[in-house]
């Protein structure tokens, strides 16, 4: 049934299984794969079952290693790192991973597509396109970036961010037992980025009818499953249904980007290191409230559900050990991305950015 769902609004091959590896062997192009991944994963063996996978041994030798990914990847260290492995004859790149795994996969992939242009003049480009075999197998369910045709490029020095359009995944491999180890933040987190997701493509200038039935399956997905997660972390059910909201949120995101809550969600994370998920939500019940419900075209009974789940992250708590309400309201000096404001479907100024500062102060005291 999940397949279906998620066939029904995307071009990428969807996969979903209960052993990733399995699957790759049948997918990977002749020549050279490059494996990019967390250090994580290479300290639990999976390394070594991943390259037994494809015959030949440990020492199999079309497989190159990169598990030196850090979160919110890095302009200058993405560049650098693609020096190392850039003249390897590699067709076939798999992303094993979160959200900055699989960016850091897409922004290797366009800089192979072309080994003529650099980062910088990649990143200003709208045309490109992924010409290696590139494969996600995504091992949080928030980002959908298995699913996304963009990628995220930070400059912490000038606490500034960079989009990557172009490269989209040939296939995305959903397999919920990788996410069975995942604690309760990096649980709670990631669904609420892709909550965060769903409600970008609401209330967005671009939406469609596919997005916005995509958006609503997965804020339905993300209500029923999270609190069964948050009950039993180990509920392979469960986590198969959060990880099929974030690819719908993915694919809704794919048509309509996002829009005014990410603006205000980049530079709490690039200067107070806000992790993401929690950055991009803590926003959604005021801009929800500012909105109106009516114009989201929700079901009474799915918007009640939305903010009791909400109510229950209790925000205060959340961002306390990263910022404070006050620099939060701070927030509202900034000048924000037009490329995300611009999306929203109420003009954006100063005046509505603070108001949707106060009231999500407001709504998180009373929580």
């Amino acid at each position: 049934m999940m397949t279906a769902l998620l066939t029904q609004y995307s071009d990428v091959n969807i996969i979903e299984t209960d052993d990733f590896l399995a699957q790759l062997p049948a997918l990977v192009c002749a020549g050279n794969i490059l494996l990019v991944t967390s250090k994580g994963f290479t300290k639990r063996g999976v390394i070594g079952q991943f390259i037994e996978s494809f015959g030949g041994g440990f020492n199999n030798n079309r497989v190159r290693v990169f598990d030196d990914v850090t979160p919110n990847p890095e302009k200058t260290f993405l560049e650098n790192s693609y020096s190392t492995f850039a003249d390897e004859n590699i067709l076939t790149i798999i992303a094993l991973g979160g959200g900055s795994v699989i960016d850091t996969a897409k922004v290797f992939a366009a800089m192979l597509s072309y080994k003529k242009l650099s980062l910088e003049q990649l990143l200003t480009r709208k045309d490109i396109t992924c010409q290696v075999n590139l494969i996600a197998v995504p091992t949080t369910s928030g980002t959908g970036a298995e699913v996304t045709p963009f990628a995220t490029v930070w400059e912490s020095e000038s606490n500034s961010k960079h989009s990557l359009y172009g490269i989209r995944p040939r296939t995305a491999i959903l397999d919920p037992n990788l996410t069975l180890t995942l604690p309760y933040s990096e649980t709670l987190y990631p669904a609420l980025d892709a909550l965060s997701h769903g409600f970008e493509s609401l209330w967005n200038k671009s939406k469609t009818q596919l997005s916005q039935e995509a958006a609503i399956s997965a804020i339905e997905l993300i209500c029923e499953a999270l609190p069964e997660v948050e009950q039993d972390l180990t509920d392979v059910r469960a986590r198969k249904k959060l990880q099929c909201a974030a690819t719908l949120a993915g694919l809704a995101i794919s048509t309509t980007k996002t829009a005014i809550a990410h603006a205000i969600s980049y530079p709490l994370t690039s200067k107070y290191a806000v992790p993401h998920g929690l950055a991009c939500s803590f926003s959604l019940l005021a801009i929800i409230d500012i909105v109106g419900q009516k114009k989201l075209d929700l079901p009474s009974s799915l918007f009640s559900k939305v903010s009791k789940l909400l109510q229950r992250v209790n925000f205060t708590k959340q961002l306390s050990p990263f910022i404070k309400w006050s620099e939060v309201q701070d927030l509202s000096k900034l000048n924000f991305d037009q490329s995300r404001t611009g999306n929203f479907i109420v003009p954006v100024d100063r005046a509505l950015i603070t108001k949707i500062l106060l009231q999500s102060q407001k709504l998180a005291e009373v929580e």
